[in-house]
């Protein structure tokens, strides 16, 4: 069987799922939707089984590759089952939900094609594109913020992969190829474009990222997008980010500038981290809290990679638990705004009362994406303090762990508060403190809204329980 047949099967299905999710026709886009991306987790199960690496034709596969194609698809297929519930309760939506869905699913084919092409050319091309597909999408709602925000979203980052673009030209003007087998499988030619290559690129992709201090587009995008959007934006397309720009860190393995470089990347990462680790603690905004820990996530992500090593292996296991739980509670995030009407934490208060289910696993997916034990984030974040404890860098270790514990207090300080708080019965009239607000009475929770986050949940937990053989041997194959 010619293997790249199985990236062609990968493709097809979300962009057949978009063509068909156009059909005018009730139930034709959710039905449509919901196959294509099941059909994506299926085939990307067996690309990641049958353990492929090399080139094959158009396409590349490695460790990285298969990882990133089984989170992409699977977050997918969560976020469309959740749509089913979500959308259908807004009342004004900017487009058709068939556009909704079309567009959904070519969000997916842009993500899945930039971590499987064999071109750094054509990962640009596919990274850009995942703006096009997904711009709409941020504004579903027809609020003015949510339309402002899609505008800020949309230029920033286009703005940002305008320095990408450079790097491309840099890589293909100093190496003659943007064939990631070819650079991968011979030595690179040293220089001083690889290291400004890398530059761009960190600059570039970082925008995508959420890397600071060029993330001013990610709380705002994040926090008006509709649930599901979100759970994609943070679970899948800032690790598709990082994707192409440790694709383009690793060309400067053996070369004398590497060294700086990787200290570049670990400089902007742990800036990153700490910066949204301290912000997130303030937030008002449930939503922009979550977006605030995607981006402390993908700032250790982005230590993990620029360290190396067993730094690898725990950036991939994060990059996996951390899709599956951020998703979970960006979609409990999108029950308690259909139940409360109101993104405020001041306003929603005793969740675990008036959504019993959904309370319980807001708190739960907080604690998992902190790095709580024994969740799959805290393995990812323990291999890569316990790489930095191996390079002896003090500062390094002090600062990630002041970021995982920074980290973990304020967002679960405030889930906690959201969940179990009962929130103040409002101003007196003769001025005296007012007292705790009654507790809202039960509201009957869709099975859907409950089923889908507590999945994913529970995958983040078998992460950190039982690392499964096919994950982890995709991880190790990753280090150098």
């Amino acid at each position: 069987m010619d293997q790249s047949l199985i990236f062609v099967a990968l493709l097809a299905a979300p962009a057949a799922g978009a063509a068909i999710s156009l059909v005018p026709r009730d139930g034709v886009e959710v039905a449509a939707s919901l196959a294509s991306s099941a059909a994506a987790v299926l085939v990307s199960l067996f690309l990641l089984a049958s353990g492929a690496s090399g080139a094959f034709g158009l396409f590349y596969s490695d460790g990285l590759t298969r990882i990133m194609a089984i989170t992409i698809s699977s977050v997918f297929f969560t976020s469309v089952a959740y749509s089913w519930f979500y959308v259908r309760r807004i009342n004004e939506p900017l487009i058709r939900f068939r556009w909704y869905y079309s567009l959904l699913d070519l969000f997916a084919f842009t993500m899945l094609l930039a971590v499987t092409v064999n071109d750094l050319g054509l990962v640009w091309i596919a990274i850009e594109a995942t703006t096009v597909t997904s711009a709409l999408l941020v504004a579903l709602e027809r609020q003015r913020t949510s339309v402002e925000a899609a505008w800020r979203y949309t230029l920033i980052v286009s703005a940002g992969l305008v320095a990408s673009l450079l790097s491309v030209v840099f890589v293909y003007y100093s190496q003659g190829t943007l064939l990631i087998s070819d650079l991968t499988g011979s030595s690179i030619r040293a220089g001083l474009l690889m290291p400004i290559a890398v530059g761009f690129a960190l600059v570039g992709y970082g925008t995508k990222a959420g890397i600071a201090p060029m993330h001013a587009w990610l709380p705002d995008a994040h926090s008006e997008a509709p649930s599901p959007v979100s759970a994609m934006f943070s679970g899948i397309l800032l690790p598709t980010s990082i994707y192409a720009l440790v694709r383009t860190f690793n060309l400067l393995q053996g070369l004398a500038s590497f060294g700086a470089m990787r200290n570049l990347l670990i400089g902007f990462g742990i800036f990153t981290a700490l910066l949204a680790a301290i912000i997130m603690g303030h937030q008002r905004n449930y939503k922009r809290m979550l977006a605030y820990s995607s981006m402390e996530n993908m700032g250790i992500i982005l230590v993990g990679f620029a360290l190396g090593g067993i730094g690898i292996v725990g950036a991939a296991v994060q990059i996996v638990a951390h899709a599956f739980a951020k998703s979970s509670a960006f979609y409990e995030s999108g029950n308690i705004l259909v139940a409360y009407e109101s993104k405020s934490m001041a306003e929603v208060q005793g969740v675990a009362w008036r959504l019993k289910y959904s309370g319980h696993l807001f708190a739960l997916s907080c604690l998992a994406v902190t790095g709580a034990p024994p969740f799959g984030v805290f393995v990812g974040e323990f291999m890569i303090l316990t790489m930095a404890l191996s390079t002896g860098n003090v500062a390094l270790v002090l600062l990630l762990a002041a970021v995982y514990i920074y980290g973990f207090i304020g967002l679960n300080r405030q889930s906690v508060r959201m969940v179990f708080g009962q929130g103040s019965a409002g101003q007196q009239a003769d001025g005296t403190t007012p007292g705790p607000a009654p507790r809202a009475a039960p509201q009957h929770e869709h099975w859907v809204s409950v089923a889908i986050p507590l999945a994913n949940l529970a995958v983040a937990l078998v992460i950190g329980v039982y690392m499964s053989p096919m994950l982890l041997q995709a991880a190790q194959g990753m280090v150098p």
